[in-house]
This record gives structure tokens, C-alpha cells and sequence, in this order.
């Protein structure tokens, strides 16, 4: 939230510079994102006063005005069109240098001379918008420098955490200084409100107390709707929104300044004398005041009269009894409505507005009326509002945090430091919370109805290191071992496959978890309730969509090579028998395109195939503990999934189920030393039908366990077509032998009787021959 200094100055006092303030405020836990000057500081630029105005004679569009400067009159050519002879607006004179580092000269628009130029708020830097020039009080006096009139301020922007409501306003912010010893709080001016004793014009009634427990309506007459004065206008502008008339200006300054969400609706549109904050009804519609028309369901809180809803409750009002300018009577409504409903309907209807998000944060039902007599005296100081009668109360206030025991040796076993008891009654103090009668065990503090974040001891501890200074709070080292969980062990699986894989070459990827709805197929798949984007209407059943729309990226960017894995959640729904549940498991993608291999001196290009993908598949099967069962999908993509997502090459894509991977116990790590003997190595070339499988082959070799045997290679196909040194019908396989012994070195009569005993296998079993 933004927050203007010269107007923060009405609530507090600021006994400390402005930087040291902002540093206060980010090391109490309020960070300040932004910081920014406005106005400008030359004194070339003035206060002025429009003379007489005449048509251009060579532009439809432009005016040239005569104006004092207080020095004398100058010719300005001027595009504005709400001013009028004798207004009172600033001059930048020729030399002047704008905010935006325009320098202003003297020169000839369309043929006119033009001594200056008349400014609006925008190029003062005093808005983020504005149109037409910046009309001042009529007492502003001529020829002053405007920077003295009307110097700049510092705005500031703030980071609300959600926990901290109180601050979305001057007065809680000014609070906050206080709190953290920066200032003095100042109580602003508020002018006193009378009812009259007659009873209440309008009726209140609550429909739905479960969801909007406290409601008051106030009916005023005489009003006149219209610009707001100027100071109002110059304060509404500051928090980035345009003013728009009178009544709507305060409403939205109170809420500003208090934190209290109001609403104006015109009496005279309304039918009949009952306001009824009730749930909406099946079919019922709304046309808000952002010109759009909402659907509204049975959750939906709304304020209704007799002929339908009239606004949703926390989040718009309706446009139809909105305050125009011949609103004449108005009803203000302040009102309380719980959190959780407000942002029900805020979210599924995509319609966020200032109060929605007061409202769903929480405000302080303590502070209600007090915002309600406070708008009530603007209306009446600035409208010129009559209050006809008592306000409709409907309900009454929630019921707030209880009484907090406060004990001094928990303070000092949580902080790690020893706290005085002064120091921490004047910082409970300054937060708000009012002290009642102590209890043995320690003191007992009742904390105020805007910070219902304090409801248990731990939250006044933290509230006492915030304001005492979490700098000075000893850091502790914390030791011990604690006892592994499966989440430590599943986490640790888990980083250990992505190591092997990104060992090996492949680039791990994070994807939305949401996808768009022409990838969502099958029955499984879970849609938003309410998506932010098209783009994102569903969760992702697998991840081989996210995954190919970064390869996608990736190809029509050029890259060459992609091996790709992600390590994620899918989504998706089961059925039973009696309701439907959803299910959150963890997959493993594994995606190949593009080259398998970058050309180079020693071989050329080569593009990806299923091999790329399934030797690594393999890897995990071998090493890495995964089942043939937990492979989900393996090959390469569908031509119409690569042409859905623009691609042009072939894919190949694999996704396995990890949590049965992860369920079972991990495969032990084996080791053995280096060995310390060398080793022997003998080559035999067996000859023997083609039919013969090797892998028979090998398994025979294996099967004569012949002593010391450590290792079984084929090194070597050999065929004859012509059968001039084998016969044509069969195939010559040979094999590495690797001897050795671990307690010593082999002799060369060791090795040969192992080698005889394998030969003898061979032609027992094959009925082989062999090439010496």
C-alpha cells in the first residue's frame, strides 16, 4: 500500500528523519518496497492566474491565454479545456525544468507566441494521472513560487503481510510508529455527529448472521453531490485512485485513513424502507458498479431490498443505486462481514476492489463506528448532508481475543536474553494492549480488537522482540542430532536421482503445475474453480504436457540438444465408492529430442532415438532400485501430441511412478576395495551355429565356474560368407577372460586349467569349435 508522508503527518508525529523511519519499519517486520518524491522544487514555477482565454486561430484545439505571474501578464498557448477566466493554476516559466526533464522555452506553437506553460498535476509529478491543468484555490497568491505553496511530499510503499491488517491504513499505520518509538500519535479532528431521537428512516435486518454479523445504515438528506474540494482531491489522488465526486471521496478517504470499508447508496433508487444482508438466491444477477454483470450463488453474501441484491456484500455496490450527481439522499452503510466469505466471493468472481481486500483480511469491528461518524461529519462538512435520523443497527460486534497471561521467565527462556519488565509493559502499551489485574504466574494483558493476531503468549514474546529489536536478540546455535523421518529419507532419494541424471547429461526442468484446457483430457483431470488465465485452467494429470511445451520453447529457439527430467506432482481424481477424492502422486518425465549425438572428429551427427531415452530408463531400472511396474509410459509422443504443441521432430518420452519407488526399502550400497593383484586376461574364440544366442554363450562360460574367473566380455563378431576360414552357417564369438585373485598373484598354470575347464563346458554343452 502507498502511503503519502504530508498526509501520514495528520496522524503522527514523526520524532525521527524519514530514512531512519523507513529503516524502523522494514526491521519491525513492515517492509518498505518503494520510496518516491513528488512535486517540484523549481522556483521558476508559479502560481498564476488566468486573465481571459481566446480561440488559436490556426489550431481547433489550442487556446491562447493571457496570464499574471504576479509579475507582470505573458501570452501561454494552452490544449486544457477545464479552466475558465480567472482561475488560479501553475505557470512553469521559460527555463524551468519539469520532473519528467522537460525544460520549458519560449517559443511559437503554431505560429503564437507562448511565454511558459499553464501544468497539470501529472506533470508536477503531484499524480500518477490527471487531465486538464491543475486548478488551484482561488486564494492561492498570484506569483508565489509553487513549491512554497504547495511543497513536495514522500510517498512510500509498504508490504503488507496478511496477518497485519491494521496497517492498511494512515491510522494503523501512524500506530505502527508509535508502537516501534518513531512518533507521537495525533487524534484527527472529527467533527461531532447528532441523531435525531426519531427512530431509524430505514430498517436493518440480518438474513445470514453466520456470515454478516454486524450492520448499520444511516439515512441522509440534502445532500449535494459534486467535486470534491481540492485538498480531498489532491489525498484521494495520492493513493493512485482518480476522485470522482464528493460523497465517493469520502468514503474512500475514510477508508484510507481508518482502514473501515463504506458504501453510499442513493436512498431514492431503493425499494422500499429494509435493508436485508442476506445470502443470494438462485438466478439472482448484479450489475456492479464496473459496469459488469455477475452471477450470484447461494455462498454469496449480498445487501438487498425489496426488489433483489443492491450490492456484494464487502466486494462492489450495484450500479443502479449508485451516487451520481442528482443523488440527493443516500443511505452509508458500515458493517462488519466475516473474512472468509468475502474472499470466497471475491475469488470466484474475479472482482477484487479495496474493501474485498480490507474485508478479507479482517477489519477491526472495534473501530466501526468510530469510521461511520467520522465519514458522517465530512458529509455533512462537505455536502452539506443532513442526518435524518438514528442509524439501523443490525447485530453487533464479534467477539474479540481474550485476556493474554503473560509470564517473564518464558520471555526470557524463548528470546535468549533478559528483558526488563518496564520495557516490556511499554511495549505492550504502545502496541495497544490495555493491562489487567496480573494473575500469579505473570501479568495478564487484554490486546485491542485490531490486532487479532495476538491471541497467544508466544504472539506477545514476538511482538516484544519486533519492537525491542530482533538485532538484539543472541542468535543460538542448535545442537544435536535429530532422528531421520521419511520425509528426510524421501528427500534424500529424490536428490540423489536428480544427481545421477544430471550426472549423466540431463537438464532438470520446473513447470507449472496448471496447464490449459485443450491439454486436459480423461475424466481424472481436476480444473480450477477459478483460473486466473485461460492458459491455466486445470492441474496437470502428467507431466509429459509441461514438458513439451519447454521443448517446444526450446527447438523453436534453436537448441539443438534436449534432454530433459522433471521430478514433480500430478493431479488427479479417484473414485470410491461414496465420494470423490483426489490423489497427488510423484512422477519422474523424461523427455529426448532433437540430436543424439553433436557431430565431431571422431563420429558424425546423430539424431535422437529410443535407445537415447531407454538406456537411461534402463540405468534407473538397474541402479537405481525403480520396477518394470513403476514405468508408466515409455517411447516416442503421438504425431498429433507434437503437432498440438508445434514441434517437428521426433520426441521420445518416458514417465515413471515414483512414490512405489519410494515406499520400498532402498537398495543396500555395496563396496569392495581396489584390487591389490593384477589380473590376468585370456581371449577365446568360440566357433558355433548362427542360431546360437550369445547370451547362452556367456551363460554356459559362466556355468563351467572355473576358479578365479572375475569377468566375461564379447569383444568380437566374426562371420565368413564365402566359408573360406569358418563355415558359411556359422559365426565366430570372442570373449575376454578376465582371472584374478584376491590374497595373491595368479600362476600361468592356475589360469590355464581354469581356461581348459571353460573350454570343456563349451563343447559339452554347444558342441563349439574354437579359433586359435
Amino acid at each position: 500500500m502507498k502511503f503519502s508522508l504530508s498526509w501520514l503527518s495528520h496522524y503522527v508525529e514523526v520524532t525521527v528523519p524519514v530514512p531512519q523511519l523507513l529503516d524502523q519499519l522494514t526491521l519491525s517486520g513492515t517492509e518498505v518496497e518503494h520510496v518516491a518524491k513528488t512535486g517540484v522544487e523549481s522556483p521558476l514555477i508559479v502560481v498564476a492566474q488566468i486573465l481571459s482565454s481566446a480561440p488559436h486561430p490556426n489550431a481547433d484545439r489550442l487556446s491562447i491565454c493571457q496570464v499574471n505571474d504576479g509579475q507582470g501578464v505573458r501570452q501561454i498557448v494552452c490544449g486544457a479545456k477545464n479552466y475558465k477566466s480567472g482561475d488560479k493554476v501553475p505557470l512553469a516559466l521559460p527555463g524551468a525544468k519539469l520532473p519528467g526533464g522537460l525544460v520549458i522555452k519560449e517559443s511559437k506553437l503554431r505560429g503564437e507566441l507562448s511565454q511558459g506553460m499553464l501544468c497539470s498535476a501529472k506533470e508536477l509529478a503531484l499524480a500518477e494521472d490527471a487531465e486538464g491543468l491543475l486548478i488551484l484555490p482561488a486564494d492561492a497568491p498570484i506569483g508565489k513560487i509553487f513549491s512554497e505553496y504547495q511543497p513536495g511530499d514522500t510517498v512510500f510503499e509498504l508490504e503488507i503481510t496478511s496477518n497485519r491488517p491494521d496497517l492498511l491504513s494512515y491510522l494503523g499505520l501512524a500506530r505502527e510508529i508509535v508502537a516501534i518509538g518513531a512518533g507521537k500519535l495525533k487524534v484527527p479532528r472529527t467533527a461531532a455527529v447528532s441523531f435525531s431521537e426519531a427512530n431509524p428512516a430505514w430498517t436493518a435486518h440480518l438474513g445470514a448472521p453466520e456470515l454478516g454479523p454486524y450492520y448499520t445504515a444511516t439515512h441522509l438528506t440534502n445532500v449535494k453531490v459534486g467535486p470534491s474540494p481540492q485538498w480531498l482531491q489532491e489525498v484521494i489522488a495520492t493513493t493512485g485512485h482518480k476522485p470522482i465526486n464528493n460523497v465517493v471521496d469520502i468514503t474512500n478517504y475514510v477508508l484510507f485513513e481508518t482502514g473501515q470499508p463504506l458504501h453510499a447508496f442513493d436512498a431514492a433508487k431503493l425499494a422500499g424502507r429494509v435493508i436485508e444482508v442476506r445470502r443470494a438466491r438462485t438466478d439472482e444477477k448484479l450489475e456492479t458498479l464496473d459496469d459488469k454483470t455477475y452471477d450470484l450463488l447461494p455462498d454469496d453474501l449480498v445487501i438487498a431490498d425489496e426488489r433483489g441484491p443492491v450490492a456484494i456484500a464487502g466486494v462492489m455496490g450495484g450500479k443502479p443505486t449508485g451516487v451520481i450527481e442528482s443523488t440527493t439522499e443516500i443511505i452509508l452503510e458500515a458493517a462488519w462481514f466475516l473474512p472468509a466469505t468475502v474472499r470466497r466471493t471475491s475469488r470466484r468472481l474475479g472482482l477484487v476492489s479495496d474493501s474485498s481486500y480490507r474485508y478479507e483480511r479482517r477489519v477491526d469491528p472495534g473501530a466501526l463506528l468510530a469510521a461511520r461518524d467520522r465519514a458522517l461529519g465530512l458529509l455533512i462538512e462537505l455536502t452539506g448532508a443532513v442526518v435524518s435520523s438514528s442509524s439501523a443497527i443490525a447485530g453487533g460486534p464479534p467477539a474479540g481475543r481474550g485476556p493474554i497471561t503473560l509470564r517473564g521467565d518464558r520471555i526470557k527462556k524463548v528470546l535468549g536474553i533478559e528483558v526488563p519488565a518496564t520495557t516490556v509493559e511499554e511495549n505492550l502499551t504502545r502496541l495497544g494492549c490495555v493491562k489487567l489485574p496480573g494473575s500469579p504466574t505473570g501479568t495478564t494483558w487484554q490486546p485491542p480488537t485490531f490486532r487479532d493476531d495476538l491471541s497467544r503468549e508466544i504472539d506477545l514474546i514476538e511482538e516484544i522482540a519486533r519492537l525491542h529489536g530482533l538485532d538484539g536478540v543472541p542468535s543460538r546455535v542448535v545442537t544435536g542430532l535429530h532422528p531421520e523421518t521419511d520425509a528426510d529419507r524421501a528427500h534424500a532419494r529424490l536428490l540423489r536421482l536428480r544427481q545421477v541424471l544430471s550426472a549423466r547429461g540431463w537438464d532438470e526442468c520446473v513447470t507449472d503445475a496448471l496447464i490449459e484446457r485443450k491439454f486436459a483430457t480423461g475424466e481424472s483431470t481436476l480444473e480450477m474453480a477459478n483460473p486466473l488465465s485461460e492458459l491455466q485452467t486445470h492441474l496437470r494429470p502428467a507431466l509429459k504436457t509441461p514438458l513439451l511445451q519447454v521443448a517446444a520453447k526450446n527447438l523453436a529457439r534453436g537448441v539443438a540438444q534436449l534432454r530433459l527430467f522433471e521430478i514433480g506432482r500430478v493431479y488427479e481424481k479417484l473414485y470410491n465408492k461414496r465420494d470423490q477424492t483426489t490423489h497427488e502422486p510423484v512422477r519422474l518425465g523424461l523427455l529426448v529430442a532433437g540430436l543424439g549425438a553433436e557431430a565431431a572428429w571422431y563420429q558424425g551427427e546423430r539424431a535422437a532415438d529410443y535407445f537415447d531415452l531407454s538406456g537411461t530408463v534402463g540405468l534407473l531400472l538397474k541402479s537405481a532400485g525403480l520396477d518394470a511396474k513403476d514405468i508408466l509410459e515409455s517411447g516416442p509422443v503421438a504425431v498429433a501430441d507434437l503437432k498440438a504443441h508445434g514441434i517437428k521432430v521426433p520426441v521420445f518420452y518416458a514417465e515413471a511412478a515414483l512414490d512405489p519407488w519410494l515406499a520400498r526399502a532402498p537398495q543396500p550400497e555395496r563396496y569392495q576395495p581396489v584390487p591389490a593383484f593384477p589380473p590376468v586376461r585370456r581371449d577365446l574364440a568360440v566357433v558355433l551355429p548362427k542360431a546360437v544366442p550369445q547370451a547362452q554363450v556367456e551363460e554356459v562360460i559362466r556355468q563351467a565356474k572355473a576358479p578365479n574367473l572375475e569377468s566375461v566380455r564379447l569383444f568380437d563378431l566374426f562371420r565368413d560368407p564365402k566359408g573360406e576360414k569358418i563355415p558359411a552357417d556359422q559365426k565366430s564369438l570372442a570373449y575376454a577372460l578376465t582371472y584374478r585373485a584376491a590374497d595373491r598373484t595368479l600362476t600361468e598354470k592356475e589360469v590355464n586349467e581354469a581356461q581348459e575347464l571353460v573350454r570343456k563346458k563349451l563343447v559339452a554343452e554347444l558342441a563349439c569349435t574354437f579359433r586359435e
